[in-house]
């Protein structure tokens, strides 16, 4: 028989989870097909659900849904963090669903994982004794005796934005996957390129976009044939020994030509 437990604080969540070891922290479980045995969710926890807005980034605790995160409005949020989190299931689901089980489902990385890798997203991980920072995108795995306090999102407006979804609407397959693209120029020139691809791989190469800034703008045919020719194979190492279809490969190449055609 499967048991969730509920805490009122951060104190009496790290009680709980010291006391039975055999506990899986969860947030809204909308996405978990078969609950653990024993679970305790954030749900109803205050220190976990809140929304603060400061001057370069938006602080956002794990147990926030998406509904309260779309309530902040789009003229308020990353373009491709509001976009992506409208594409999520339907209003019901995203009331219960929060940012936190969003991103750390360890099977498949969902919707949010390429906007907020894409933006430069860090995480605040809490344990009883001490807090920690790093990026999402290295995000394996919660760390041992921690849990996840909050996202840090940085507040960026790029000139081009872009988010798409791959594969089955409302729902996460195998085949599912989220592409994002963010573009600055300045003085005719590129000078901030992000691509990230999250699904059954993350995918994002700092060295792959510094070497795309510099380009003149606009870009020429041949310009995007070679920015293809790179984003091609830096994808191919990336995929390599990953389980990825080739349609959802297809799309994601695609996705990034149609993305720098936006800048002839």
């Amino acid at each position: 028989m499967k048991s969730i437990l509920f805490a009122k604080n951060i104190s009496e969540l790290f009680f709980q989870l010291k006391s039975n070891k055999e506990l899986t922290v969860v947030g809204g479980c909308t996405s978990i097909e078969d609950l653990p045995d024993k679970s305790i969710s954030t749900h109803g926890i205050k220190e976990l659900n809140y929304i603060t807005r400061h001057e370069r980034f938006l602080e956002i605790g794990a147990g926030t849904t998406l509904s309260q995160i779309l309530a902040v409005g789009q003229n308020h949020l990353p373009a491709v963090l509001y976009e992506a989190i409208l594409s999520i299931a339907n209003p019901i689901i995203r009331n219960m669903a929060t940012i936190g089980g969003n991103i750390c489902i360890e099977e498949h990385n969902h919707t949010l994982f390429a906007p907020l890798v894409a933006l430069d997203t860090k995480l605040v991980f809490q344990s009883p004794t001490d807090t920690k920072l790093d990026s999402l995108q290295n995000l394996k795995k919660i760390p041992e005796g921690y849990i996840l306090k909050n996202l840090r999102i940085p507040l960026l407006s790029p000139e081009v934005s872009i988010f798409r979804r791959i594969g089955p609407e409302h729902t996460i397959t195998q085949h599912s996957a989220s592409f994002v693209f963010l573009g600055d120029t300045e003085k005719n020139s590129l000078v901030d390129v992000r691509l990230a691809f999250a699904g059954p791989f993350v995918f994002r190469s700092r060295t792959l976009e510094n070497s795309i800034i510099g380009y003149r703008l606009p870009l020429t045919k041949k310009d995007i044939d070679d920015i293809q020719k790179m984003v091609e194979e830096e994808f191919q190492k990336a995929a390599t020994d990953q389980m990825i279809s080739d349609v959802v490969r297809q799309q994601f190449l695609n996705l990034t030509r149609y993305s720098f055609e936006q800048l002839t």
